[in-house]
């Protein structure tokens, strides 16, 4: 118990720490490194050969999705986006476009009763996942807004999770629990690379990580 509360009172104390050097960001320079991590995201082999992609919307100070929606949408690609529903603490998955609705924090999400991916043919629907989020390490491990719906969404899918991000937001590691689920791939303006993937042993114990920003 203490371990888990330890890792949870970090993952806190970094969100802040991140969400507020990345909304101190230039608007010229996040414009500028968005659009260059879109290009390498786009690149990818795993991302070029999709036809059904998954992508998160991005609001506030995040690397900008909506303009990367529009493009694969022009491309001819089938888009899906995700619902956060927490009556039942689950991601629900939607085609785009459909009918939207802006919570109270400015993320716009599919409204409920809009059609939706069956829960049992997502594995044979999606053929990648783009992820955004708060921060992720060299592992792969994502740092999110707490809630965990990525980290039910994701274990055990078939199809590969790509964290999209700005470099900024990458750190040496972050403190992970035995339910995080790292990414396949992180992409952002400076690089794109398949991470390790390992948990370090210091994570487990609740030792506490080299989190620098970068």
């Amino acid at each position: 118990m203490e371990n888990r509360e330890a890792i949870a009172a970090e993952k806190a104390r970094l969100r802040q720490e991140i969400l507020r050097h990345r909304g101190g960001l230039d608007e010229g320079e996040r414009m500028r490194a968005g659009a260059e991590a879109r290009e390498r995201l786009l690149a990818l082999p795993e991302v070029a050969a999709a036809g059904r992609i998954f992508t998160c919307l991005s609001f506030g100070s995040e690397l900008d999705t909506w303009g990367l929606v529009d493009r694969l949408l022009a491309e001819g690609r089938e888009v899906y986006v995700p619902r956060a529903d927490l009556g039942d603490g689950l991601l629900h998955v939607h085609r785009y476009p459909c009918a939207l609705r802006t919570l109270s924090f400015g993320l716009r999400q599919p409204k409920e009763g809009e059609p939706e991916v069956a829960a049992a043919a997502i594995d044979a629907t999606l053929e990648a996942a783009i992820v955004l989020g708060v921060a992720y390490d060299r592992c792969g491990f994502r740092l999110g807004y707490g809630s965990g719906f990525f980290d039910r969404f994701l274990a055990g899918r078939p199809f590969p999770a790509i964290g999209l991000t700005f470099a900024e937001q990458i750190v040496q590691r972050l403190p992970s629990a035995p339910h995080d689920v790292p990414m396949d791939i992180l992409v952002s303006e400076a690089e794109a690379y398949q991470p390790a993937g390992l948990r370090p042993s210091t994570t487990e114990t609740g030792s506490p990580p080299a989190s620098g920003i970068r």
